[in-house]
């Protein structure tokens, strides 16, 4: 796919997709059809480990295009085919086989906040901020995003006011894993890639899909799936090559199989 509004770089094994749609990264159709064939695609090559999403300019990105919805009331059908879409655009992240971190380096509004919420760890700069201001706007999707990361009263505060909510309460709440200046995003985000990119592949992939399996499951159905995994796991030629490393105090080589 010939890419519009998205800039995707992959370096060492590190894929980085940035919103470029001046002049606030707002999502259109397009946007997000981009989202999820890039996302799709990282799943599928065996080079990439890990991913950051993040934004061009000041902005994270400032949510759905209210031009373009204006415009979906028009013909009968096309509000189902864009919603639709816009689902499949958020879960592409939840969805990718590699972990896939959020560097917001600015406002995530309203889809910028969820697209942000769908990653695996989200990282922020100190001036970013997040804001779901959907009933001002003639919407009301993106609650359940709020009730991932906050309280119930703390996702109905912020659903029904549209108040803004800074990164240092973010890392505060425990929504964002750390906040630092502004240059610093970027490399802290391709540092913890780096990280995660010298881990087994087929390990990661595995974890990943444990984390989206027992997420919506009971403490002991959890585990007992994650069980179920570490079993698979163990009988791979990765998995006896990290027994064998630690035992012979050396450095993993893994093959991802």
């Amino acid at each position: 796919m010939e890419l519009e509004h998205l800039r995707y770089e992959v370096e060492n094994g590190i894929a980085t997709v940035t919103f470029d749609r001046p002049p606030v990264n707002a999502q259109n159709r397009r946007t997000r059809e981009e989202l999820i064939w890039v996302f799709d695609t990282i799943s599928g090559s065996d080079h990439i480990k890990a991913a950051i999403l993040t934004g061009g300019g000041r902005t994270f990105s400032a949510g759905a295009d209210i031009k373009e919805r204006s415009q979906l009331v028009a013909e009968p059908g096309t509000y189902f085919a864009h919603n639709r879409v816009t689902r499949e655009s958020f879960f592409a992240m939840a969805d990718c086989a590699k972990p896939v971190i959020a560097a917001i380096n600015g406002p995530a509004i309203g889809a910028g906040y969820a697209a942000a919420a769908c990653c695996d760890i989200l990282l922020a700069a100190q001036d970013a901020w997040i804001q779901m201001p959907e009933l001002d706007r003639g919407l009301a999707g993106g609650a359940k995003f709020l009730t991932q990361h906050f309280s119930r009263s703390t996702s109905r505060m912020l659903f029904f006011t549209g108040r803004k909510m800074g990164a240092e309460e973010l890392w505060r709440q425990g929504v964002v894993s750390e906040v630092v200046p502004g240059p610093d995003l970027l490399p802290l985000a391709r540092e913890i890639a780096t990280e995660i990119a010298e881990k087994s592949p087929i390990a990661m992939r595995k974890a990943k899909a444990a984390f989206n399996a027992v997420e919506e499951m009971p403490h002991r159905d959890g585990y007992r799936f994650e069980q179920t995994v570490t079993y698979e796991l163990s009988h791979t030629a990765d998995a006896a090559e990290a027994r064998n490393a630690f035992l012979e105090k050396r450095a993993p080589r893994f093959e991802g199989r």
